[in-house]
């Protein structure tokens, strides 16, 4: 009678292990089964790439064309009285409210990233263009155009908060060049809604201005065939997924993807709470390299090139140039593609990007100088000595635009790309989008008031000022590229909490167990408490890979 009870307990214990034996397999299973549905859903690697350029570049497109449409769509207003009566503080409304919409939507998608993912954000600022366009064709009060223009700057926010760090989880192991693609595609939308203004003065034919729904509208048919972002699959749990994701979109082996310490380090990474804004800036640390970086996106509008992309046509009129001047906004918007495409091989040397910031800054304010001075004279001569109409604004501001183009367009992101943390990146990108589109706000608001209280040449002159205090700034606050071995550093409250765990960890761990340092460079990462637990992997054979999951 004493050995019931024990063969009961035995029996017990087998029907356990027995019963966790099939749990597990089950689980093995049908993780297995999802990461082979996920393979099937995703195209292949070299597709995947292309289908992200198509919609990295359309979305950039999409948001150069919402920052032209008031260059021309105010003038054709201004000749054809019956499609839309607008008073002056109307216009200017009109062309900077999606300036301040880009600001608040970029909050808003950093604050609900985590619950809604990167392409549904996408898909619906894809279907918001798509909206934006429509209305700006077909509306003719200033209530419908007001509505059409927040449409842009919601599409427009969410395509420079997510499609940057979308496009880098494309270029973890090896870097094409999209950081070029989408560098490019902005300028060039710009350069599409100037020439259509110059080349097809519509007015009256709405179906014709339709066509700027063709855009976003091929961008939301080629996000559907695209996958979901592996940090969002990543943050949500699904660690296999964004596993199976990566090796497509970066196309690797799967034992690639294994061995890849910038891909074990991203999916580490992604599994651990993102900071806020304002925690990413107290996480950075040194506040004296990051404060000047950030007001290098302020300067990045007060220079003047962006916000005059708004009213450019009716600046070259004001300037004294009036032969044509939808055709000189148009080269140059074409200047600005130009200098853009040169720069990209400049973006490469690490040690440029500070001179070159400081040249752009003494190259623009040279031109504004010699502008206003253009502008004073043709103010003060008397009707018969002003000279005839020459070239010189548009020369002027040519120098301005590819000095733009070569020095803030692109060097700003550069600098903070080499300056932030991998884990701070995100963030810090949300909150140099508001600094600098909050700025083109303020400066797209202010131009009339300053243009009525000190004119135009006195308005070139302090945009000059503006640019050599950005040169000064520069100078004082932008390092060299041989100082920023410093973001590796870690801060006086990283060391010391460091050197705690440190010594706990060494007084409390037995030379067969593996301090928490060495664990932490395990991948992937998860919220598991047991250092037994394993993630299994798959490859295209179907086998699954066990791999560590390191504690958190």
């Amino acid at each position: 009678m004493a050995r019931e009870p024990t063969k009961i307990q035995s029996q017990s214990s087998t029907l356990r292990i027995l019963s966790n034996q099939i749990s597990n397999n089950s689980s093995h299973s049908s993780s297995s089964a999802a990461s082979k549905e996920m393979h099937q859903k995703l195209p292949d690697g070299r597709w995947t790439a292309l289908l992200l350029a198509i919609v990295a570049a359309l979305s950039y497109a999409t948001a150069g064309t919402m920052l032209g449409w008031s260059n021309g769509a105010l003038r054709r207003f201004d000749a054809h009285q019956q499609l839309l009566l607008l008073t002056d503080n109307w216009r200017f409304s009109l062309a900077a409210t999606p300036a301040l919409v880009v600001v608040v939507t970029a909050f808003a998608v950093h604050r609900c990233y985590y619950w809604v993912g990167t392409k549904t954000f996408l898909l619906t600022g894809a279907l918001l263009a798509v909206g934006s366009a429509i209305l700006e064709a077909l509306g003719r009060t200033f209530w419908w155009l007001s509505a059409a223009r927040i449409l842009a700057g919601i599409a427009t926010g969410i395509t420079f908060t997510l499609v940057p760090s979308y496009v880098d989880e494309f270029c973890i192991a090896k870097k094409p060049l999209m950081g070029d693609l989408l560098a490019a595609a902005f300028p060039v939308g710009i350069l599409l809604r100037f020439a259509a203004d110059w080349l097809v003065p519509v007015v009256a034919i709405p179906w014709v201005t339709l066509c700027w729904a063709v855009v976003p509208g091929c961008g939301a048919v080629c996000l559907l065939l695209l996958p979901e972002s592996a940090r969002f699959l990543c943050a949500t749990g699904r660690v296999s997924q964004a596993a199976a994701v990566l090796q497509r979109t970066n196309a690797l082996e799967p034992d690639e993807v294994q061995w890849d310490a910038s891909v074990q380090a991203a999916l580490s990474r992604w599994q651990l709470p993102a900071p806020g804004l304002l925690e990413a800036v107290r996480h950075q640390g040194n506040l004296i390299q990051l404060v000047p970086l950030l007001a290098l996106f302020a300067f990045q509008a007060f220079v003047g090139a962006l916000p005059m992309l708004f009213h450019l046509t009716n600046l070259l009129e004001l300037a004294g140039y009036e032969r044509a001047p939808a055709r000189a906004a148009t080269l140059l918007a074409a200047v600005f593609v130009a200098g853009t495409l040169l720069g990209r091989k400049l973006l490469r040397c690490p040690h440029l990007h500070r001179s070159l910031l400081m040249a752009a800054s003494l190259v623009t304010a040279g031109a504004m100088f010699a502008l206003g001075w253009h502008c004073h004279e043709r103010r003060t001569r008397a009707v018969d000595l002003i000279p005839e109409p020459g070239d010189w604004p548009l020369l002027a501001l040519g120098l301005v635009f590819a000095a733009y183009a070569a020095g803030f367009h692109r060097q700003p992101w550069a600098l903070l790309e080499l300056e932030a943390r991998d884990e701070n990146l995100f963030a810090l990108r949300t909150l140099a989008v508001a600094i600098c589109w909050g700025s083109v706000y303020l400066a797209v608001r202010l131009l009339p008031v300053l243009l009525r209280t000190i004119g135009v040449g006195w308005l070139f002159w302090n945009t000059g000022l503006v640019a050599l205090f950005a040169a000064l700034l520069v100078l004082v606050g932008v390092p060299r590229s041989d100082d920023f071995a410093h973001k590796t550093l870690p801060t006086t409250a990283g060391l010391f909490s460091a050197s705690i765990t440190s010594s706990s960890s060494s007084s409390s761990s037995s030379p067969g167990t593996p301090t928490p340092a060495a664990s932490a460079n395990c991948w992937p990462r998860s919220t598991a408490t047991s250092p037994s637990s394993t993630v299994n992997i798959p490859d295209d054979s179907g086998v699954n890979l066990p791999l560590p999951v390191a504690m958190v």
